[in-house]
């Protein structure tokens, strides 16, 4: 069930006093003053801790803690912590689903890929004057197509780790069950903002590349390689300008998906709630938590990756047919995706939907409408899913 605090605040608000950091809610300004201030407190409730600081005039300060996180700008500490938390307190609903939806996908991926790779008429030849040098096109492509399906899964567990992360937020756990009924209308939009974004990237992309790749084989082809060199130097700095063009387009859109499950806006209002919110020096905080998480769930994958490619070699080589190679390959690589689905995906979504929370707290104040709809769900006003244990 969608919590109806998940709405965007509307724009045209009152404008930020002076002497207050721009992008940053006044909420969470520094106030410079020479007394001592007593720290205002939510009301007495479920959820009250004492986070240990005390810097206001050596009073203990006291956090809001409803769900997974404290209810204030988080730290990696926070992040991280709470994404586990809401793993192993919705296993069914995140994990759970997560191999579920890999394995709806990549069961018809893997035996397509399987099938490809199987198919010697599509090998070409390094020397057209050479039978002898084979290049395994199909067997290559064969063990590609399986990650179209891990891809694809992707793009729903986003919304549905969204969905469970909004949820342990508020202190609710959910269900499998839950989770769907609270995703599947928001499922096409999702599906809608994955594939404008990435053709967004591509068209930006293929604006940089498609020159400096006409001039290389213009060069290469010409008749004594004149500006061969030039064209290679053009080439390999037109690639690095795209990479950090996809770094910089991956980071501001990094959420879109968050922003049309929770927030149920449309895809032009998502890429623009997603670009507001990392507007600014936020950008650097976000790039640099979702560039080191990406490190971690990939050397993560990469562990259980490696075993199973080892497996599938010696499998591969055991039944005395070489050319069985490229198709243990396009198995073993639906395996590796089904496995790397299930257990990585849940927290790469999941540190995305929480650093969309954590945003909204630093420039919009959500965590004054969290303390409410949790202080709402305790009073027993809101509806809610099962509560936390």
């Amino acid at each position: 069930m969608t919590d109806p605090q998940w709405v965007a605040p509307g724009t045209g608000g009152p404008a930020e006093p002076q002497g207050t950091t721009p992008g940053v809610h006044p909420a969470h300004q520094a106030v410079p003053t020479a007394q001592p201030m007593t720290a205002p407190q939510p009301p007495p409730g479920p959820g009250m801790a004492t986070h240990g600081q005390q810097p206001w005039g050596g009073h203990p300060a006291m956090e809001f803690r409803p769900g997974i996180i404290p209810l204030r700008p988080l730290n990696l500490g926070d992040l991280y912590g709470a994404v586990i938390k809401a793993i192993r307190g919705n296993v069914a609903a995140t994990m759970g689903l997560a191999f579920v939806t890999t394995l709806i996908f990549l069961v018809p991926t893997t035996a397509l890929g399987a099938w490809v790779a199987s198919k010697d008429s599509l090998d070409i030849e390094l020397d057209p004057s050479s039978a002898s040098d084979p290049v395994p096109l199909a067997g290559a492509l064969g063990s590609l197509v399986p990650s179209l399906g891990t891809s694809a899964s992707a793009v729903l567990l986003t919304g549905f780790v969204a969905f469970v992360i909004s949820q342990a937020v508020m202190g609710r756990k959910v269900t499998a069950g839950q989770t769907w009924e609270g995703t599947r209308a928001r499922l096409l939009p999702l599906v809608g903002a994955t594939l404008v974004t990435g053709l967004a990237i591509l068209l930006a992309l293929a604006v940089i590349l498609v020159l400096p790749v006409i001039a290389v084989v213009s060069a290469a082809t010409s008749y004594d390689n004149s500006g061969l060199v030039g064209a290679i130097l053009f080439a390999v700095l037109a690639g690095l300008v795209a990479v950090l063009l996809v770094l910089f387009l991956s980071t501001r859109l990094a959420f879109v998906g968050v922003a049309v499950v929770l927030e149920k806006v449309g895809v032009g209002q998502g890429v623009a709630r997603s670009w507001r919110l990392t507007s600014g020096s936020q950008f650097w905080r976000v790039f640099g938590i979702r560039l080191l998480t990406s490190f971690i769930v990939g050397l993560a994958a990469q562990i259980v990756a490696f075993p199973l490619g080892l497996i599938g070699g010696v499998g591969a080589v055991a039944t005395g047919d070489p050319e069985n190679l490229y198709v243990f390959q396009a198995i073993v690589a639906g395996l590796t995706g089904l496995l790397t689905g299930a257990l990585t995906t849940p927290f790469t979504a999941g540190v995305d939907a929480l650093l969309y929370v954590d945003q909204r707290i630093r420039r919009e104040g959500f965590d004054v409408q969290l303390i409410t709809a949790a202080q709402a769900d305790a009073a027993g006003q809101a509806p809610g899913a099962t509560a936390a244990r």
